[in-house]
């Protein structure tokens, strides 16, 4: 089981946002307009040093998971987008300077729309509905082996240099294991908030704070029912088209990963 809930941690990434504008888990209602493409390249970076109690003795636990994840997207309409996302990831979980689990391979894949329902003097509203299709080796920790979906609730509010987002997703993953479906929970929840700060035309300062579903129904090196999570981080644009972003997650409570490396880039035409 605990390897089970390893191979499924990044589920809680898409807990009803298949993927954010990065370094954001938190998204926002701006699409790319009709016939406008934008191509994301993210890369992730995950460690979990731990301590827990098992079987009378302890151990001491280093799990890390890097991950790639290209997303591309195409505006269908001035205000509705269609993105397809991929995932490369590498995880390794070592106890006690043993490895215990090791794992590299394509992930699952991602489809999503992304509407905006309204918008009006800043304040803007949108839905990203989106399917997780099991293109990811389930048998080694890199997938879950069915057809999931989630769907995210979106608000902008831009003033000036600031702008604030919300959201409330929510996750229906599906296991095709029997193992992974009782290691792991079935209904995936996230609440979030954060700003970008403008510091100038071309350098943005971003920040988010949120909870959300620990996948693991019960992992020692991961307990809790939900995780609290933060991000910092800067977005600098060095063109209209072209962004550059770096960000820091750092955990709040035990039941997320204790700190996540965040680099990304953003290209449009």
């Amino acid at each position: 089981m605990m390897r089970r809930a390893l191979g499924i941690a990044l589920c809680a990434a898409w807990a009803g946002t298949l993927h954010a504008a990065h370094p954001f888990l938190t998204d926002d209602t701006g699409t790319q307009g009709a016939g406008h493409w934008q191509l994301e390249l993210l890369l992730e970076h995950q460690r979990n040093p731990q301590t827990a109690d098992l079987a009378d003795a302890t151990v001491h636990q280093l799990r890390k998971v890097t991950s790639f994840s290209p997303v591309l997207t195409y505006g269908l309409r001035d205000a509705l987008d269609i993105a397809l996302g991929l995932n490369y990831s590498r995880q390794r979980s070592i106890d006690d300077g043993t490895v215990t689990h090791a794992a590299e391979g394509t992930g699952d894949t991602t489809l999503e729309l992304k509407w905006r329902l309204y918008e009006r003097n800043g304040l803007s509203f949108g839905l990203k509905p989106g399917l997780v299709l099991p293109t990811g080796d389930e048998t080694r920790g890199l997938g879950t082996g069915k057809l999931s979906w989630g769907i995210n609730s979106i608000l902008t509010q831009e003033l000036e240099r600031w702008t604030f987002l919300a959201n409330l997703s929510y996750a229906s993953a599906r296991y095709k294991l029997p193992e992974d479906a009782e290691a792991n929970h079935a209904h995936l929840w996230r609440a979030s908030a954060g700003f970008a700060y403008a510091l100038r035309e071309d350098l943005q300062l971003v920040g988010e704070a949120g909870l959300r579903t620990n996948s693991a129904k019960d992992d020692p090196f991961m307990p809790g029912q939900k995780g609290h999570f933060v991000m910092l981080g800067v977005i600098y644009s060095l063109s209209d088209d072209l962004d550059l972003d770096l960000g820091v997650r750092r955990r709040h409570n035990s039941a997320e990963f204790h700190t996540a490396v965040l680099i990304g880039a953003t290209l449009r035409w």
